[in-house]
């Protein structure tokens, strides 16, 4: 056993190896010394049958993962990340089996979470024990034979009512550009707003960039993957939506903004100003003191009023498109920037009205044959 020695400044010093590491212990009297030494190996060895502690492990996890996770991704990240550690803060990496995560996870469904709610809790708690193993010497994942609970409701985006996609096809002008876009080209809202006149040029537009709101400020920012770097043909219609509309602004400006690109207030200012004006907005339910009285002393409220459909909708609207104009899904992948086309089916595209329509039509003439 090491001699402990006295330094200079009184205290005394002992070294001792725990767990393969050599750990330092001080103190005013060798007695105090030896009980320290004690703890941390009463300590080493609890931490080597339970594992470090969940709510450390996954501490340091965020720590390294934060600075690698997009501005827009952060949030949901830190808040499945907070979540794990409610689940699991009192327990040891070794402890939490894959019991104890799925009956979580059934919880989660019970409360009415949607599948990738779940799934990336799942996702999340996953990569923390990947973490422990690759970065603290862990040597188990719970994780890796876990099935989501089954039945989980898949929520798909809504695509725009046929009646909402002629007014959109109806009002291109003014601001009405903006949703013309999504129509037609099929890009995402962030690609839009990055939109400089230089990206469009010999009939295409060059999708190389996207703007991110850091809260209301708008940041460029890189696109997602590879995948989402593309050209698009400008279409007859966006074309005509387009004629004149760009003469004389700058190569460097932006669209939607000028100098620099909306800030997300004014482009939410901007979206429901349209949607007013088209006849497609509605009363939210929410009301906002006004700060000010009428005559008789009763406080003023001002009704929220809310779009009926997003700008996202109508990048859902181009998908279904692709799919009723039979446009094969490698090329369909292309357009909408997606690495696999299995996201596209599954998120985006469905038969609209009118291609059912069409469809009873031909089965009726088949069958009455």
């Amino acid at each position: 056993m090491p001699k402990a020695k006295t330094r200079a400044d009184g205290l005394v010093e002992r070294c001792r190896v725990i767990n393969g590491k050599k750990r330092h212990f001080y103190g005013k009297t060798l007695k105090e010394v030896q009980a320290k030494i004690d703890a941390a190996i009463v300590e080493a060895a609890v931490c080597k049958e339970k594992g470090e502690p969940f709510i450390d492990v996954a501490d340091a996890f965020w720590t390294k993962k934060e600075p690698t996770i997009r501005y827009g991704s952060r949030r949901g990240y830190y808040h499945k990340v907070e979540v794990a550690k409610e689940w699991f803060g009192g327990y040891g990496m070794r402890e939490v089996t894959t019991t104890d995560i799925n009956r979580q996870l059934m919880q989660m469904a019970a409360q009415g979470y949607a599948y990738k709610s779940i799934a990336g809790q799942k996702s999340v708690l996953s990569l923390i024990w990947q973490y422990w193993c690759a970065e603290m010497r862990g040597d188990c994942n719970p994780c890796t034979l876990l099935k989501l609970p089954q039945g989980l409701p898949q929520k798909k985006r809504r695509a725009p009512t046929d009646a909402e996609v002629s007014d959109v096809k109806a009002h291109t002008e003014g601001f009405g550009l903006c949703p013309a876009f999504m129509m037609y080209a099929g890009l995402r809202l962030g690609e839009v707003m990055g939109l400089q006149k230089k990206d469009l040029a010999g009939g295409e537009i060059n999708v190389c960039k996207q703007v991110v709101w850091h809260n209301n400020h708008p940041e460029i920012e890189e696109l997602k993957t590879d995948n989402a770097y593309r050209r698009v043909p400008i279409l007859k219609p966006l074309q005509a939506a387009l004629a004149g509309r760009l003469d004389g602004l700058p190569d460097e400006a932006f669209i939607f903004g000028g100098e620099r690109p909306y800030t997300k207030s004014s482009y939410q200012n901007a979206w429901l100003q349209y949607c007013q004006d088209i006849g497609r907005a509605h009363d939210s339910g929410k009301r906002y003191k006004t700060g000010k009285k009428s005559k008789d002393g009763k406080v003023l409220y001002k009704t929220v009023m809310e779009p009926d459909f997003t700008a996202h909708q109508l990048r859902h609207e181009f998908a279904s498109t692709l799919v009723q104009c039979q446009i094969t899904p490698q090329v369909a992948k292309e357009l909408m920037g997606h690495a696999d086309i299995l996201t596209t089916q599954r998120w985006y595209a469905e038969a609209k009205a009118s291609a059912v329509d069409e469809a009873t039509a031909i089965l009726n003439a088949h069958f009455g044959s």
